[in-house]
């Protein structure tokens, strides 16, 4: 059986109309899988807060903690090691979506 060149184009532009809407077809299913697992985990850290709004707040600070001075823009550790630091805030600008450059840090204490 022969096919003339019309026919075999016919049938290779079939084969890539095919191909690129099953594309498609993957790429609208893999957004609704996204957003709803984005929707299950909104839900569960929205559950989080509330949960840590019923925990009792913490005692006050002592004062003599309480800098005397207005801050300088500079990191205070206090009883904690610059690389404990870094994983904090690390872990502070991962979980909060917000850009490390954003953040001020002014004082990490170990407790």
């Amino acid at each position: 059986m022969n096919i003339g060149v019309g026919e075999a184009l016919l049938i290779s532009l079939c084969g890539f109309v095919t191909v690129f809407l099953l594309l498609l077809f993957l790429i609208v299913v893999i957004k609704i899988i996204s957003a709803v697992v984005m929707a299950i985990e909104g839900k569960g850290k929205a559950a989080a807060p509330a949960a840590e709004a019923a925990a009792p707040a913490p005692a006050p600070a002592k004062e003599e903690e309480k800098p005397s001075k207005p801050w300088d823009g500079k990191l205070q550790l206090i009883d904690v090691d610059e690389e404990t630091a870094a994983c904090i805030m690390a872990i502070i600008s991962d979980e909060t979506d917000i850009p490390l450059d954003e953040l001020q840090f002014r004082r990490i204490q170990a407790l």
